[in-house]
C-alpha cells in the first residue's frame, strides 16, 4: 500500500525524526486498478477499456467508482464521446504510468535472475507480417530457447500502439511509425511486401485492365477506420479518378478474400495473404501498376522501462536492415 504524505518543510536534525502529514487522500489502490484507470485514459472509452483489461463494462465501472471514492477526486469526464481526464486524472496519469512500469521493472528484473527458463514474448502485428515475419522470427526464437512462449496480438496499426501502451504487448512490429512520445522505434525490418489488386481465377478482366477499368467493377475492402482504405482512397483520388462502388465493406481479411474468390469484386490486399489463394488456383493477381504500393514494417518498444528478457530475445533474432 502506497500512502501518500507531505513532509515537514522544516529542514531535518540529525538524530530527529522528520514528521509527517498525511494527505486528505490515500493512494492505496492495487495495480488492477491502476491498470484499470490507465485503459480508460489510454482508449478513451469504457468499453475498449474493459476488453483491454479483461473486465466486463459494469465491472470496470465500479472499480473506478471505487479509486475516485478512496481519492475525493473524480478522474474522468463521462459524455457521450468517451471517457476523458479530469485535473486530477491528468495529475494521476504519469504517476499511475511510473507505478506500473516499476512493478513490472521489478518483476522483470526478479525473472532475470533465473535467466531464460521461462518467460513470455509478447507481440503485436498487422495481419500480413504476423503470418510471415513474425511467425518466422518466433519459430527461431523457439528452437533456440524452447521454454519461452508467445503470446500474438494480431490488429490493425491504432490498436497496436493501445496494445503498446496499455502493456498487453511489449513489441509491436507496424506498417508505419507509431507517433507518440512514449513509444521507441527499435529499427526497420529487412522484409518488404506489397498491396496489389487481386480477383477471383474466372473474373472477366485480363492480367493487367487499365485502372479506369478495373474501377467500373465493385470492390470489397475494409472500413475507413482502416489505414489500407485511407491509402486506396488517396490513390484513386491522385490519379483524378471517382471512387469505385464499394459492394462489401468487412474488417474480416480471410472473409474478404472469400467473397472476392466467389464473385466480381476486386480486393486490394498484401501479397504474402493471398499466396495460398494464388497457388490453389482461386485467385489471381491483377498487374495494375498504379495500385502496387510496397512497404518496410518498424519494430517498436514503449520507450521506458526495462525490455523483458523473452521479448530482448525476439528483438535478436528480428531480422533489422542495416545502417
Amino acid at each position: 500500500m502506497l500512502i501518500a504524505t507531505e513532509m515537514n518543510r522544516a529542514a531535518p536534525q540529525d538524530n530527529c525524526i522528520v514528521q509527517t502529514k498525511p494527505y486528505a487522500w490515500r493512494m492505496d489502490f492495487d495495480e488492477r486498478q491502476l491498470r484499470a484507470f490507465l485503459a480508460i485514459a489510454d482508449t478513451g472509452s469504457l468499453g475498449r477499456a474493459a476488453r483491454v483489461v479483461n473486465l466486463t463494462q459494469p465491472s470496470l465501472s465500479r472499480l473506478v467508482q471505487t479509486v475516485e471514492a478512496r481519492l475525493g477526486h473524480r478522474l474522468f469526464e463521462r459524455g457521450g464521446k468517451g471517457m476523458a481526464l479530469t485535473e486530477a486524472g491528468q495529475l494521476m496519469l504519469p504517476r499511475a504510468r511510473h507505478l506500473i512500469g516499476e512493478m513490472q521493472a521489478a518483476r522483470d528484473e526478479l525473472a532475470a535472475l533465473g535467466g531464460l527458463r521461462r518467460g513470455t514474448v509478447r507481440v503485436g502485428a498487422v495481419a500480413a507480417v504476423m503470418r510471415t515475419l513474425v511467425a518466422d522470427t518466433a519459430g527461431r526464437v523457439l528452437a533456440e530457447t524452447p521454454q519461452l512462449s508467445f503470446e500474438m496480438l494480431e490488429a490493425v496499426d491504432g490498436e497496436l500502439l493501445e496494445a503498446l501502451l496499455t502493456r498487453r504487448v511489449d513489441l509491436v512490429v507496424s506498417s508505419g511509425p507509431l507517433a507518440h512520445r512514449d513509444v521507441a522505434a527499435i529499427g526497420l525490418g529487412a522484409y518488404e511486401d506489397a498491396f496489389a489488386v487481386f480477383c477471383a481465377a474466372r473474373h472477366p478482366l485480363g492480367d493487367g485492365p487499365a485502372l479506369p477499368d478495373a474501377l467500373a467493377y465493385g470492390w470489397v475492402m475494409p472500413g475507413f477506420a482502416f489505414s489500407p482504405r485511407a491509402q486506396f482512397e488517396d490513390i484513386i483520388a491522385q490519379h483524378g479518378l471517382p471512387s469505385p462502388r464499394i459492394a462489401v465493406e468487412c474488417s474480416s481479411l480471410e472473409a474478404m478474400i472469400a467473397v472476392s474468390a466467389r464473385s466480381d469484386l476486386l480486393c486490394w490486399l498484401p501479397e504474402p495473404l493471398l499466396a495460398p489463394h494464388i497457388v490453389s488456383g482461386a485467385m489471381r493477381r491483377l498487374a495494375i501498376p498504379e495500385l502496387a504500393i510496397g512497404r518496410r514494417f518498424i519494430l517498436h518498444r514503449r520507450r521506458s522501462g526495462l525490455l523483458p528478457d523473452a521479448a530482448c530475445q525476439f528483438v535478436r533474432h528480428f531480422p533489422l536492415q542495416q545502417a
